[in-house]
């Protein structure tokens, strides 16, 4: 009898093996929005805090919501306010959207997703030993779907009291956007310079 795996076990290895790729850049896209919101509470920890003090968001937030707000925003997101209605039903003000970053005057912010997820996607992609840049790229995508994951969730602990970052910006910029770019680029960066460090390696020296 040959010992060649049948159709159906080949298919099943293929799914496998699918499955390993998906949960690998799962995992690394939710460990990139906790790193990149635990890199924001220490790097603007102190001044997030101060926003429920001086900002337009009243008091009783806690710190950790406040970060929360702020690495968000660090996506381009928005924090919108609560809207006020007077007696007749009529908006007073309130409802729009603040950078909470430009606010807290914290701009380094802006470079921390960009960072976490190139670096995740770069980590998937040498762990996958992805072999060109083409691969590269396609394993760093992997990392959005557990950073979308994570983003749908964190948005349910986003909001209080009216104050929360806006939804749809948060989806598709945060949620989509971010990580399909810089996961990507993440990858691609990474095939890249391995193949050409191990090019010149192997090249004869002259």
């Amino acid at each position: 009898m040959s010992d060649l795996p049948t159709t159906d076990e080949t298919g099943r290895i293929g799914n496998r093996t699918r499955t390993a790729v998906l949960g690998t850049g799962a995992l690394a896209g939710v460990l990139a929005f906790l790193v990149g919101y635990l890199v924001t509470w220490v790097t603007a920890g102190t001044r997030a805090a101060s926003v429920t003090v001086t900002g337009p968001f009243g008091s009783g937030v806690p710190d950790w919501r406040a970060v929360l707000w702020v690495f968000f925003d660090g996506h381009f997101v928005g924090t919108r306010t609560p809207q006020v209605f007077g007696p007749d039903g009529a908006l007073w003000g309130g409802g729009e959207l603040v950078d909470t970053v430009s606010l807290l005057d914290v701009t380094y912010v802006y470079a921390i997703p960009p960072l976490v997820l190139a670096v995740a996607g770069a980590a998937v992609a040498l762990h996958l030993r992805s072999e060109t840049p083409r691969a590269g790229v396609q394993a760093g995508l992997t990392v959005g779907i557990g950073y979308l994951v994570t983003v749908v969730l964190a948005l349910f602990v986003a909001t209080q009291g009216g104050i929360a970052p806006s939804p749809l910006r948060a989806l598709v910029v945060a949620g989509i956007v971010y990580p399909v770019a810089f996961g990507g680029l993440g990858g691609f960066v990474a095939v890249l310079v391995t193949t050409r460090t191990s090019g010149e390696r192997s090249s004869p020296a002259a």
